[in-house]
């Protein structure tokens, strides 16, 4: 792990990011996109995005395409085990979605994870955002722990891409 990489862990703690998406030869839910799930439903992810209900299927080559993640510590067992394993622990909160779920209906699946997804900002934050124009020559830096007051989002993401490359152009 590089030093600035290291340096900005230390200024925001962060949870990690794991994801299995199925491909299915079948609809899920009846027209859900996006299912927020509460930790106290005792679901092994927290949310559930059936994406082919709001991009057509066809688009996909008719499969299916569901979404099921978590945003955990980075040392969770989770981001260990096997892409196999983790159905094994996902599945059966699937099949709380639909009891009618059955493993045949999976065409294809992937596991992705991220151990740096989530910023979880410590106090005074603000004070301790890393600047956009690093020590090294050259290398400028922009990630979610710098878009603080926000955690996260594609919005916040663009604007500090965006802001880095008009300094990058006026140097």
């Amino acid at each position: 792990m590089s030093d600035l990489f290291r340096d900005c862990v230390k200024i925001a703690l962060a949870l990690g990011a794991i994801v299995l998406i199925l491909a299915l030869d079948r609809q899920l839910t009846d027209g859900h996109y996006w299912i927020n799930i509460p930790s106290s439903e005792g679901l092994p992810f927290m949310g559930l995005v059936e994406h082919t209900n709001y991009i057509s299927p066809e688009h996909y080559g008719g499969d299916h395409i569901v979404y099921c993640g978590a945003y955990l510590p980075p040392e969770h067992p989770y981001f260990e085990i096997g892409k196999e394993d983790l159905m094994d622990v996902y599945l059966p909160g699937v099949a709380e979605i639909n009891p009618e779920f059955d493993r045949s209906w999976i065409r294809k699946s992937w596991k992705f994870i991220e151990l740096y997804a989530q910023p979880v900002p410590k106090m005074n934050h603000s004070e301790n955002i890393p600047p956009l124009k690093t020590p090294i020559p050259g290398l400028w830096m922009a990630n979610m722990s710098q878009v603080y007051p926000w955690d996260r989002g594609t919005n916040y993401a663009v604007e500090i891409g965006r802001r880095v490359a008009k300094r990058v152009m006026e140097v």
